[in-house]
């Protein structure tokens, strides 16, 4: 059976989904961190391991394309490094891209669309006419609003405000404190400096859950980041010059985990936006070598 490999790899594991030509899911496998900007060696010992695992399964001649969406390709020439070792393993057509460009493409193919991305950071990726841009994902830094990071850092904020100035703590931050098991400023800082990005906006899940219970707190932080990220949809929108209906793709956990933050995001969207159509569905990313399969078989790439 001939199928195609579409990669999804990031900062803390890599997801690997294989199709028939009929976009039908057929293996699946997940991998080790991918993003050579991290570390390039470690990147492609785990990525050929990934692919190997399937083509040994699933039988390398029958293999028609292997696409790779990758976090940190978009830096110097990683992107033509993994694809240089990648068709160099295999011999197998392969495509890299930065992993919110192959998402992209994942929800729209190479019609035009807008992808408003937040997990761990947000990003919005903006594609018309075939052509894609970043709006945002300038990381935790200097942006990354609207994200699971972003917002848990909030909460930590007012943690150690109230903690300098001997002040109660309200319940979520108490919530915090103890999914973290410690509330001195060791504890604190050992947990913010001491871990990955990731670690930390797992704990998003207990702002969404004091939400739901009506905290008014947790409430506010979920609105502000669907507001924000509906603004910076918006400011994708214009910076491309769309017109007409905006085709808007909804792609993370934080928008698919929270219907506070969802509703906000839409109600925002509606007051700014007159025509668009919102994709709520949470496509892999690794679906995007279906549409670049298409897209190759009919002679446009």
């Amino acid at each position: 059976m001939e199928y195609l490999i579409g990669i999804d790899s990031g900062g803390t594991k890599s997801e690997l989904i294989a199709y028939d030509l009929n976009d039908t899911p057929i293996f699946s496998l997940i991998g080790g961190a991918g993003n050579p900007s991290v570390n390039l060696d470690k990147t492609v010992n785990n990525l050929i391991s990934l692919i190997y695992d399937c083509i040994n399964e699933l039988g390398r001649e029958n293999c028609q394309l292997i696409a790779v969406g990758m976090a940190g390709v978009e830096t110097g020439n990683y992107a033509e490094l993994i694809k240089k070792y990648v068709e160099g393993a295999f011999v197998i057509k392969t495509i890299v891209l930065n992993d919110a460009e192959m998402a992209c493409k994942a929800y729209f193919g190479d019609n035009d669309g807008i992808l408003a991305i937040s997990g761990t950071g947000s990003s919005c990726f903006a594609q018309k006419d075939g052509v894609g841009e970043m709006v945002g994902g300038w990381g935790h830094i200097l942006g990354d609003e609207g994200s699971g990071y972003h917002t848990v850092m909030h909460i930590f904020k007012n943690i150690v405000y109230k903690y300098d100035r001997a002040l109660p703590f309200d319940d979520l931050s108490k919530a915090m404190i103890e999914e973290i098991a410690g509330s001195t400023r060791s504890d604190i800082m050992n947990f913010i400096y001491n871990n990955e990005k990731n670690k930390v906006a797992a704990l998003f899940p207990i702002i969404v859950d004091y939400a739901e219970k009506g905290d008014a707190y947790a409430t506010m932080l979920l609105e502000n980041a669907g507001k924000y990220l509906a603004e910076l949809t918006v400011v994708a929108y214009k910076k491309k010059n769309y017109k007409g209906t905006a085709k808007i793709g909804l792609k993370g956990g934080v928008f698919h985990n929270s219907s506070i933050m969802l509703s906000a995001y839409m109600d925002e969207i509606q007051k700014r936006l007159s025509s668009y159509h919102v994709i709520e569905e949470d496509i892999s990313t690794t679906k995007a070598v279906c549409n670049m399969f298409k897209t190759e078989k009919n002679g446009a790439r």
